[in-house]
């Protein structure tokens, strides 16, 4: 006996699409930020508080923190200036790091035991496990946050790294020697249709 089929399998049905993405839950949010994991504590400071993108944090350096006193951390393109509950996850975790792997050559600021061997970053696997929740969430609910209380287009582009969106180029005329030349041709074309 053949296996019954489903009548409704090439049938595509829409997905409500949000303007606004729903605001991330709290609760897994606070049990990392508190967690007695120096790295997952200072990974979710950094995603809630600031939002760089996975990449960034994954490739940050050790010089990237160097005014970490001061309060800055120094990504590609601009300088954050950090929240103190940031500022105390990290310090945390620099301790940890040099308390752990005190002869590393490893210059990258997240380590593992496998990476501190190496010069290379840590793995996007590894560090998608210390998440609280999807990187990208975080990094669009704090966007979406800023944005609701401060509105201000180019601030938030300069304070996450986003692109400053430009108005669309105006198109050329067209120089008159080149409409003579279209006219010409469309001449050219009405004579052979109609003959």
């Amino acid at each position: 006996m053949p296996a019954a089929r489903n009548p409704a399998v090439h049938l595509t049905v829409g997905t409500h699409q949000r303007a606004i993405p729903l605001p991330a839950d709290i609760t897994p949010i606070r049990e990392a930020l508190t967690s007695p994991d120096p790295a997952r504590a200072a990974i979710t400071a950094l995603l809630v508080f600031h939002a760089p993108r996975a990449a960034e944090i994954r490739t940050l350096t050790l010089t990237d923190l160097r005014d970490l006193d001061q309060g800055r951390l120094h990504l590609p393109g601009r300088t954050v200036l950090l929240a103190e509950p940031v500022r105390e996850r990290l310090t945390a975790y620099l301790a940890h790091r040099h308390k752990t792997w005190p002869r590393t050559a490893n210059p990258h600021l997240f380590l593992t035991t496998r990476s501190a061997a190496t010069t290379t970053p840590v793995s996007p696997p590894w560090l998608y496990r210390k998440y609280p929740s999807s990187s990208h969430l975080l990094r669009n609910d704090r966007i979406v946050n800023e944005a609701q209380s401060t509105g201000d287009a180019r601030m938030i582009c300069e304070l996450f790294g986003l692109p400053a969106a430009t108005p669309a180029p105006t198109p050329m005329p067209t120089p008159p020697n080149h409409r003579r030349r279209r006219r010409r041709r469309l001449q050219i074309r009405l004579r052979t249709e109609t003959a």
